[in-house]
């Protein structure tokens, strides 16, 4: 009786040992850094997310220009690091910085002299499925990132009226929700916006937002290239759009 007596008295402290023990571990809270690759001239890149020092990158994925990639990491402090994918000594941004759950690195200029933009998105939308005319719904936004092309406005194929005005060079607009408009089940559904130099009001490119597969989404149409227009220039102006959700 004594043995079994001592038995569960020892596998008790066990139990309280492994218990306290259990109470030290740290859940942390994870992050997602969306790498928007707009920079002219620069080619594909590679992100390390706060791995440290012996992160690998030639088993990291390539994020090809004007495109984005999504990359997680633990949220506090890490240090991010995006390379040239063809040559992962030169650095294109390096930056030790505090990351909240959602943030989002545009990546801008010409190689020789590279912009960035990191932001920390605070006031993200979610579409509400009570909402009304939801399952159409997602919400936009816009960025300016072509170096040369001054302010812009957007606005709707044949609208009167902009939608954003005078977005400057690493501007971003708020977000608006649109609805798909009404059409043939199977038959592409978009908006077709207008992105005009604010200015004078010449189109400078369009873009069709495709609700086909998008729906429930938030995005960000960017703007991106360079100024004048004409054979010689090696990066025209243009937009393409990143996806979040």
């Amino acid at each position: 009786m004594k043995k079994i007596l001592y038995s569960v008295i020892s596998a008790m402290f066990l139990f309280l040992g492994s218990a306290c023990e259990r109470d030290d571990y740290e859940f942390k809270q994870t992050a997602s850094i969306t790498v928007v690759n707009a920079g002219l001239g620069i080619g594909a890149v590679k992100v390390n997310p706060g791995a440290g020092g012996g992160f690998a990158y030639s088993r990291a994925l390539d994020v090809a220009n004007y495109n984005s990639g999504v990359f997680g990491a633990f949220a506090g402090s890490n240090t991010i690091t995006v390379v040239k994918s063809s040559d992962t000594t030169i650095k294109y941004f390096e930056r030790t910085t505090d990351l909240q759950p959602i943030s989002t690195l545009y990546i801008s200029g010409a190689a020789t002299a590279i912009d960035t933009t990191f932001r920390i998105e605070k006031d993200f939308p979610l579409i509400n499925s009570s909402s009304v005319n939801a399952e159409n719904a997602m919400y936009v936004r816009f960025v300016n990132l072509s170096p040369n092309s001054g302010s812009i406005n957007v606005r709707i194929l044949a609208a009167t009226t902009n939608e954003v005005s005078a977005l400057a060079y690493k501007g971003i607009s708020d977000f608006k929700k649109y609805n798909a408009p009404p059409a043939p089940v199977g038959s592409p559904q978009f908006t077709r916006f207008e992105i005009r130099n604010a200015t004078n009001t010449t189109t400078l490119a369009t873009f069709d937002v495709n609700y086909n597969g998008t729906r429930y989404k938030t995005a960000s149409v960017i703007f991106r290239g360079l100024l004048p227009e004409g054979t010689l220039n090696p990066f025209p102006v243009g937009a393409f759009q990143v996806n979040y959700n």
